[in-house]
């Protein structure tokens, strides 16, 4: 339907180039930031994969912004959960038509960085932050509220594909 763009630490690029190479011959996956960069984004339709880093996101910002995506993949999206950064802003000015994020750390500081994460892929389901502050943020941070903790698990569990690290371990690679 139109363009991919995935973001990604710029350690974790490469893997999602080899990785669609492998499973995705079809599409046509490069590297964002080496060439023309306002050529590949202005080209860039069905079948295009673009691979672009959190550094390169924040950089290059107006000219990702301007592409209507059809899909945006945030890996490693903790690098976006900070709102009051310029990668975060940058990120939730993104269009698309359907966004996906990946992370193992949704949470470190506060429950603002979750709503942040969401509201970059489902923008309106938590309100504002100054809403989901009073709603949930502030009775399970201050008072720790289990009701309330547990109405915000329901109200996200249908978004979340929680996996743990036993459910995986055969599937990741040797320390190295």
């Amino acid at each position: 339907q139109g363009p991919t763009l995935i973001l990604a630490p710029t350690s974790v690029c490469m893997n999602w180039l080899a990785e669609a190479l492998h499973f995705a011959p079809t599409l046509k996956v490069q590297q964002f930031g080496t060439g023309d960069r306002q050529k590949v984004i202005e080209q860039a339709a069905e079948f295009d994969v673009i691979v672009c880093s959190y550094g390169l996101l924040q950089t290059e910002s107006e000219l990702l912004i301007a592409k209507q995506w059809n899909m945006i993949v945030a890996d490693e999206a903790q690098a976006i959960k900070n709102g009051l950064t310029k990668r975060s802003q940058a990120a939730m000015a993104l269009q698309a038509d359907f966004k996906l994020i990946t992370t193992g750390t949704p949470i470190e500081n506060h429950l603002g960085e979750l709503w942040n994460l969401f509201h970059f892929i489902n923008p309106g389901l938590l309100g504002s932050l100054k809403k989901f502050n009073e709603r949930y943020a502030q009775a399970i941070e201050n008072n720790k509220d289990h009701a309330t903790q547990q109405r915000l698990k329901k109200l996200l569990r249908p978004f979340i594909l929680r996996r743990l690290k036993n459910d995986v371990l055969t599937e990741l690679p040797a320390k190295t």
